[in-house]
């Protein structure tokens, strides 16, 4: 049976020169990995399969680091497991076009997905003192001594059971160290929550992305923050924002 391809992926096919062309090769492989690029949050972002495609929806972690940062003028964050590099490039471009002054770490476990990080670097921000592309699982590698205005991640947060339940176009292509999160969904993500708590500044925050089936009551054996849980335009939980308590007090 042929692929019926969505209007979504036609005109992208279009805009990349494949409409027209034999595509049967490709099976259900998402048409980002077919044309090599994803458009995110105005950007256009190389891909291949040693990375995530970013979502649309993510866009809304971008938001929510840029409504943060809002009232500082000098800023240091870090991306931990960047992958393509998108959410990290797009909201640096963000604070720059603010005339802030940024510095920046995009870190990944995947020497593969650093590479496409840099391509994207270098092609969308050309002059982009400041940000460091850094090998480091969570934050192992990463100068224990640097404070940070935010960390941020989309880490793998599916729970096993349901990975193999994905759609053919997801669990078929994309890589399953950034799908699969443990018997949870929380595994690396509980990590980075406490290697996080001594790399903040007082008032900083960590946000991640998180599964719609997870709640405040998950987190809270990690000690040392006020949680707030941030839902998506359907209602469901999708970012979790995390701040060090003695900030707040």
């Amino acid at each position: 049976m042929s692929r019926k391809w969505s209007v979504y992926e036609q005109n992208q096919l279009r805009k990349h020169g494949f409409w027209g062309k034999d595509l049967t090769q490709f099976g259900e492989m998402p048409v980002e990995y077919i044309t090599g690029q994803v458009e995110f949050d105005g950007l256009n972002f190389l891909v291949n399969q040693d990375v995530l495609i970013s979502r649309i929806e993510t866009v809304q972690m971008v938001e929510e680091a840029d409504k943060f940062l809002a009232d500082r003028v000098e800023i240091d964050f870090a991306e931990i497991g960047t992958g393509s590099g998108a959410i990290g490039i797009a909201l640096f471009r963000r604070l720059k076009n603010k005339n802030k002054r940024v510095r920046a770490i995009l870190a990944d476990v995947s020497s593969q997905a650093l590479a496409m990080t840099k391509k994207n670097l270098d092609r969308l921000i050309p002059e982009s003192g400041g940000v460091e592309i850094v090998a480091s699982d969570l934050m192992d590698q990463i100068d224990t001594a640097r404070k940070f205005d935010l960390i941020f991640a989309n880490l793998p947060y599916i729970p096993t059971s349901r990975v193999a339940r994905l759609p053919e176009s997801v669990v078929g292509y994309e890589p399953k160290i950034a799908l699969d999160g443990g018997p949870e969904g929380l595994t690396l993500i509980k990590k980075l929550l406490v290697q996080a708590k001594d790399r903040l500044q007082d008032d900083g925050a960590l946000i991640l992305e998180i599964d719609y089936s997870h709640d405040i009551p998950d987190f809270i054996e990690i000690k040392g923050y006020q949680y707030e849980i941030v839902r998506d335009e359907n209602g469901q939980n999708r970012l979790l924002l995390a701040r060090p308590r003695f900030s707040l007090d």
